[in-house]
């Protein structure tokens, strides 16, 4: 599980060199519970680098990269993720129980967290459709928590229902249209927040901002 202080989770969805990276990570470390790195890092820094990341920033560090493949493979994922020294992993539902449960299985020996995304900040009607279900499937595996969207709070409230004390993280706040503080008033634990900050001209000032809206939320 992610520790709690502020409720605000970082996604470093931006293209910089490990020391920019770095960089921006101390600018707004002490707003913020966790990272979420994803493509940009494995496509820009690579392996190594997210390992370094991971060593030096002294933060949870959730890698997202929506892993959903057969199970060996999803097994074989985080395996080599937990070496890099992250903390947890994203993937999808909708890889279905086999092959969720291996990636769940290989992450409990080695003491990564998953979380299970069960709907998407943008479209994934298949996964509103059949949300229940999955929800139900990630706690007979034993996820950490779950990835339901701060666009869609009915979503959140649903997932928050059916999940008991499972952590909540909800992406989309910001230009994908999920109003600050929002999910955590409809029942999500952490906001999950990209470029609102890491594309503005003042990065510590939106997540201190961002971090007040958290601490007062309504819809």
């Amino acid at each position: 599980m992610i520790p709690r202080n502020t409720g605000l989770i970082v996604a470093m969805d931006v293209e910089l060199g490990l020391d920019r990276l770095k960089g921006l990570a101390r600018e707004i470390y002490e707003y913020v519970d966790a990272f979420k790195l994803g493509w940009y890092q494995l496509l820009t820094i690579g392996p190594g680098g997210i390992a370094e990341f991971s060593r030096d920033v002294g933060k949870y560090v959730l890698v997202d990269i929506k892993l959903g493949d057969v199970g060996h493979v999803n097994s074989y994922v985080v395996s080599k993720l937990g070496r890099l020294g992250v903390n947890g992993v994203i993937m999808h539902a909708v890889a279905g129980e086999p092959n969720v449960r291996q990636a769940v299985d290989e992450a409990k020996r080695i003491g990564l967290d998953i979380f299970l995304l069960v709907s998407m900040s943008m479209g994934g009607e298949i996964y509103d459709k059949y949300l229940e279900d999955n929800v139900k499937m990630g706690l007979r595996l034993g996820v950490a928590g779950f990835i339901a969207p701060a666009t869609k709070p009915n979503i959140i409230k649903a997932v928050r229902g059916l999940a008991g004390d499972r952590q909540i993280l909800a992406p989309g706040v910001g230009p994908q249209g999920g109003k600050p503080g929002c999910a955590i008033a409809s029942g999500a634990d952490f906001e999950i927040v990209g470029r609102l900050i890491v594309g503005s001209g003042n990065p510590r000032l939106q997540a201190m901002n961002l971090v007040e809206a958290i601490r007062r939320p309504s819809c």
